[in-house]
């Protein structure tokens, strides 16, 4: 076992610094340290662990182990620790003004390390003469001939053309030069008001039960929220203000969230209204909705539009809808 300090992020009140297990190259907390990083009573800190166990996100026996600790009476105990994955976890779960903190810390290192990643290969591709679409096409290619796609492979090509895509989104995004998406899709289903104020309340009762809400979640502030999903059915000269799916569900994603119909919520809302929108109309994505956003990935996507500044709007639409995929058969 290797003890260090580490500086996990930085704050607004300064550093915080733990001293922490590093094993099996990622870092180990117990329950006492991760409170004390979030700023909140552990019993908070255990509540949300076992939600993650419970919701299936994190295989327990992956991410827990054993570490021995020397307690202030000079004996030696076996605490149990919960690797960074775990960390990560509860960091976009709990409700603490670190907790915030942490959570726009891990989102911009996060982005910082697919662009620099993604830049660093590129350039040294190129500096071998060697384009990177060449490279996805010669893994793809190689993978065909040595007769590797199982489902096995089938799931590594996904990942590694979802990732290429993103990559080059993300470059795309930092320059301002990500393409409208103009493809017009005719029948799509519209979400009801009255459909959406119930399904709200049903979400709000879940997340309460699991305290993870309070009864100001879905309060109402005004008529944000049904402007909000009647501006998206908007159509003039028989034209669609918003021709496409991938074009709504952006949109509506973007206006829950930056226009606040609710006195809390907006984020979880708008991101569960997002989900709901694209599921009614699967048959307009070309993929299942449920392989293009995983809890991860939405909650960046939140707080990627919730920190975004109001002029960097259409550029935000642009970079949600290219990544949903529209089925061509609805075009």
């Amino acid at each position: 076992m290797n003890e260090q300090s580490i500086k996990i992020f930085q704050a607004e009140n300064g550093e915080i610094e733990l001293t922490v297990n590093l094993q099996e190259q990622t870092v180990w907390l117990s329950q006492a340290q991760m409170a004390l990083l979030f700023d909140r009573d552990r019993s908070v800190i255990t509540k949300h662990i076992r939600n993650v166990f419970k919701d299936g996100e994190l295989d327990k026996k992956a991410v827990c182990a054993k570490f021995a600790h020397t307690a202030e009476d000079n004996k030696t105990y076996n605490i149990q620790n919960f690797n960074l994955d775990v960390v990560i976890s509860v960091g976009y779960r709990v409700k603490s003004q670190r907790g915030v903190q942490f959570r726009q810390w891990a989102t911009k290192v996060l982005r910082q390390h697919l662009v620099d990643g993604y830049s660093l290969n590129q350039r040294r591709l190129q500096e071998r003469g060697i384009e990177f679409e060449q490279v996805l096409g010669l893994l793809t290619k190689t993978l065909k001939n040595q007769e590797l796609l199982s489902e096995q492979g089938d799931a590594v090509l996904d990942v590694i053309n979802d990732y290429a895509k993103s990559w080059s989104l993300l470059q795309a995004y930092d320059e301002d030069v990500l393409p409208e998406n103009k493809h017009k899709q005719l029948g799509l289903k519209a979400l009801g008001y009255e459909h959406v104020l119930s399904a709200v309340e049903a979400l709000k009762m879940t997340l309460m039960a699991k305290q993870e809400a309070s009864e100001l979640f879905g309060l109402m502030r005004g008529p944000g929220l049904e402007s909000a999903l009647g501006t998206i059915e908007q159509s003039f000269a028989d034209e669609y203000l918003y021709p496409n799916v991938a074009n709504r569900a952006a949109n509506l994603l973007y206006m829950v969230i930056k226009n606040h119909p609710f006195v809390d919520g907006n984020k979880r809302t708008g991101a569960f209204l997002f989900l709901w929108y694209l599921r009614l109309n699967q048959a307009a994505v070309a993929k299942p909705v449920s392989q293009l956003f995983n809890d991860n990935t939405l909650v960046a996507v939140a707080l990627l539009v919730a920190e975004s500044l109001p002029e960097n709007k259409a550029l935000m639409i642009r970079l949600i809808e290219h990544f949903i995929p529209l089925s061509i058969s609805s075009q």
